[in-house]
């Protein structure tokens, strides 16, 4: 992977692929890794991605971590590329760090696509902050055995797919998200958009993905930015517990028809 700087912290990004720019970010405890197998053996796709800051080996900077300073980190990916402009989108996290570059550079996002979203003008769940409080302090110290006697634990264990349960206890064994324990502390309880009124800045064409049955990704956040942004294009998919196959599929039908595409 290729790296630069910005405002003093190394970042990992890559940079594949001919055709449309388009920005992909990841999820909160996933990687450039994560993004590469949606985005594979698709024309007309320039892909830029990037390991944000607290993931894989790129750095932080915990005393300005916010969805803005994510955003930021995009934003000056995009120029150190000398690309004024870029469709923009991600899964989770990533949706959210994308929304809010939307939201705050609309001029320089010309399509955007939002799939499993976190979060809204809202911040997450009051019981979801706490479960991802509760694995942060454990995988600082304690690990997994420390992790099932908190009550965070209880509530991903008792209402959550067998894909969310996994997802938690698999960050365990991730090196990167040890080491970077501090994100699960502080963007469950911020929000990437500070009031309804700025989804009137989305001019673009805005697309929104969702599947229901996933504790940390409610169907109803997919369903409220769609109210709220009125002209965008709602999508319902399987989740990843009914039909893991489908799902990925069908986000990457989506990446192919509407964001690749010949310069």
């Amino acid at each position: 992977m290729e790296r630069f700087t910005h405002r003093g912290i190394s970042l990992e990004y890559e940079d594949r692929g001919e055709g449309r720019p388009f920005l992909f970010l990841h999820g909160m405890g996933g990687s450039v890794k994560s993004i590469l197998p949606l985005c594979s053996q698709i024309t007309g796709l320039r892909l830029i991605t990037l390991n944000q800051q607290g993931h894989g080996e790129s750095g932080a900077n915990w005393d300005t971590y916010s969805f803005d300073t994510l955003a930021d980190d995009a934003a000056a990916l995009l120029d150190h590329l000398g690309i004024e402009q870029a469709a923009a989108g991600g899964i989770s996290m990533g949706a959210a760090v994308s929304l809010n570059l939307a939201v705050r550079c609309p001029e320089r996002v010309t399509k955007l696509l939002l799939v499993r979203n976190a979060w809204t003008d809202q911040p997450m769940s009051e019981e979801v902050q706490e479960a991802y409080a509760d694995l942060g302090r454990a995988l600082h110290e304690g690990g997994p055995d420390a992790f099932r006697k908190t009550r965070g634990w209880k509530t991903v264990r008792d209402t959550s797919s067998s894909y969310t349960r996994n997802a938690f206890m698999s960050t365990f064994d991730d090196p990167a998200c040890v080491r970077n324990w501090q994100k699960y502390l502080i963007l469950p309880s911020r929000a990437p958009v500070t009031s309804p009124r700025e989804y009137e800045k989305l001019t673009m064409p805005v697309t929104i993905i969702a599947c229901r049955g996933d504790l940390c990704h409610p169907f109803a956040c997919g369903e409220y930015l769609a109210q709220q942004i009125g002209h965008a294009s709602f999508m319902e998919i399987p989740n990843k517990d009914t039909d893991s196959a489908a799902h990925n599929r069908m986000i990457k039908e989506v990446i192919q028809a509407d964001f690749a595409g010949p310069l």
